[in-house]
């Protein structure tokens, strides 16, 4: 039912409604980032504003998770983290990295979708990562991101099932490589540590 509401905000709102699919995605509602970019390429939003205000969405949105891991009491986020898919071990991973990393944690995280996003932007409120880097590095990560994916919804309506095949395996592969690097990079993490 959530997805069908934001199907309907982005078909209905366009620009604006891109923007708070995405902010609402970040920041506290469980839907899938690619369902809200994927669909609004293939209803024919403009790549570019789609690129533009999904970016500014996200960046906005995760502003709130931040808000919530720097001044939200730790036991409200784990009694409260399960309504939007975020379980315990999820904040202690991302806040370990967070430790580690500092602000490219934030650029890590965005670039490797191995955790949700928002698990990250708790994890960088927690750590009091610098509000401003996190903001910066947010939003560079979602860039690259997000124009792979509106580009994939353009060409559903551009191009017919060859094209759209050929794309499809290309964005599993490259998602597919994404996950053993970032798994390699945890692992390794947890190696070093112990």
């Amino acid at each position: 039912m959530i997805q069908s509401d934001v199907t309907a905000l982005v078909s209905g709102f366009g620009d604006l409604g891109v923007f708070l699919a995405m902010f609402l995605e970040s920041s506290i509602v469980p839907i899938p980032s690619e369902a809200i970019i994927i669909g609004a390429g293939a209803i024919g939003i403009p790549i570019a504003s789609v690129f533009v205000f999904g970016a500014l969405g996200a960046t906005c949105g995760a502003a709130v998770g931040y808000c919530l891991g720097r001044y939200a009491a730790m036991p409200v986020i784990l009694k409260f983290g399960r309504f939007i898919l975020i379980k315990p071990h999820h904040i202690e991973k991302a806040e370990k990295f967070a430790k580690k990393y500092g602000a490219y944690s934030v650029l890590i995280g965005r670039l490797l979708p191995i955790i949700p996003f928002k698990v990250f932007s708790i994890a960088a409120g927690i750590t009091r990562i610098n509000f401003v880097s996190f903001m910066i590095c947010t939003l560079i990560g979602v860039l690259p991101r997000i124009y792979i994916l509106v580009l994939f919804g353009a060409s559903i309506v551009k191009y017919k099932t060859p094209a759209l095949i050929l794309i499809a395996v290309g964005l599993i592969i490259f998602i597919v490589f994404k996950l053993i690097k970032s798994r390699r990079i945890l692992k390794n993490e947890n190696i070093a540590d112990n």
